[in-house]
């Protein structure tokens, strides 16, 4: 066979086989834009799972936000003491109301031990008991506490929580009361002595009268009758004080001057002016609502212990102020002053410190006051004077 015959049987075969080789690229290709379409889609799927689950897990840490600054909401508006410890003893958590308890800053002891800080291990006990605190100062804090463990959803411990309430107003209650027991014993007796000297009293101020008319001014034995009268007379003021103490304060209030008020009790006082120079600086058009005459006694009390407080020349000032509905009359004076160890005594019945005083004017005055919806106080700087301060509501 010719090279020429040979050449005229290959041709035919290649349009075959370039036909063969397109059809099969083609379906590659097909193939391959099918494939990157179908992963196209799957991305484009992916793409928004993930939107979605980051979208989700935007609302899931937003509400795990809003739920923290929820819990230390509450934790911050507690009025009880809170600290939180994890299992090795390291405190986690501390409320406001505990730093305010024991005097430390709201963050100062988180990451701190317990132990370190309080001085013994933190107690697992359940049910509340007594116990104290050692707060930053030093000083011990009695307190109510509670202890509860802390654990996670699969029960695994994570450390233990302390709920404890600040028992020290408590205790101070308790003080006041077991006061007031105190006060209304002495009350119920001092009103019976007073009941039991009165009658005889009378007789023997009413013999002294008699007696006094027998004999001669003149008479040495004049001078001893006056004696006698004149201790009836200081005993009748002590029964009087004891009983007007023990009484229930009735009020028979009405609309009247303060300036008024306070010229009448000076002129009760009897206040030496050559020595002891007396200024009214009440406001002349200030009015309010009490009863004139208990409220002149109280004022008449202050001012003699102010007159006594003064040795030799001094000063005694009244003045007016009004804050929220509240009159504040305070009565300064220039005498020896009071030591602070006596002042929370002061108002306590039968506490005196003059010879002859009975340690009753101001408890009555105290008590007065305190009827008319109102509060006594002094501060007293020794060596400087004393001032008292009578706050009373306006009333209408």
């Amino acid at each position: 066979m010719s090279e020429s015959e040979s050449q005229a049987r290959v041709e035919p075969e290649l349009p075959a086989m370039q036909g063969m080789d397109a059809q099969a690229l083609k379906e590659a290709f097909e193939l391959f834009t099918e494939s990157s379409r179908a992963m196209e889609e799957s991305y484009r799927r992916l793409e928004e799972r993930m939107r979605s689950m980051d979208q989700e897990l935007q609302r899931k840490n937003q509400e795990l936000a809003l739920a923290k600054d929820y819990l230390n909401s509450i934790l911050d508006s507690m009025s009880d003491g809170m600290i939180a410890v994890n299992t090795d003893g390291v405190i986690t958590n501390f409320n406001p109301a505990a730093a305010a308890i024991l005097g430390y800053g709201p963050s100062e002891l988180i990451g701190e031990t317990y132990r370190d800080v309080f001085g013994h291990q933190f107690s697992i006990g359940r049910g509340f008991r007594a116990r104290e605190l050692s707060a930053k100062d030093g000083s011990a804090v009695p307190i109510s506490e509670s202890n509860s463990p802390i654990a996670d959803s699969a029960n695994s411990r994570l450390g233990s929580v302390k709920v404890f309430q600040d028992l020290r107003e408590i205790e101070s209650l308790r003080e006041q009361v077991r006061r007031k027991d105190r006060l209304a014993a002495i009350g119920e007796m001092a009103a019976t002595v007073a009941h039991e000297i009165r009658n005889p009293l009378g007789g023997v101020r009413g013999f002294a009268n008699l007696l006094q008319q027998d004999i001669d001014p003149s008479d040495d034995r004049a001078r001893l009758v006056e004696k006698i009268i004149e201790g009836t007379k200081n005993l009748d003021r002590v029964v009087n004080e004891l009983l007007e103490y023990t009484r229930p304060v009735e009020l028979r209030q009405e609309r009247v001057l303060c300036a008024d008020m306070v010229d009448s009790a000076i002129g009760y006082a009897s206040i030496d002016t050559s020595r002891v120079t007396t200024k009214n600086q009440v406001d002349p058009k200030l009015s309010i609502t009490v009863d004139q005459h208990r409220m002149r006694q109280v004022l008449l009390n202050i001012l003699l212990n102010a007159k006594q407080s003064i040795e030799g020349e001094g000063t005694i000032v009244i003045r007016t102020e009004v804050h929220s509905g509240f009159l504040d009359l305070s009565v300064k004076d220039s005498g020896c002053g009071i030591p602070q160890e006596r002042i929370e005594h002061l108002f306590s019945p039968f506490f005196t410190t003059k010879e002859k005083g009975t340690g009753l004017g101001l408890a009555v005055a105290s008590k007065i006051v305190e009827g008319h919806g109102g509060s006594l106080e002094v501060t007293s700087t020794v060596g400087e004077g004393s001032i008292f301060h009578v706050r009373l509501p306006l009333g209408e």
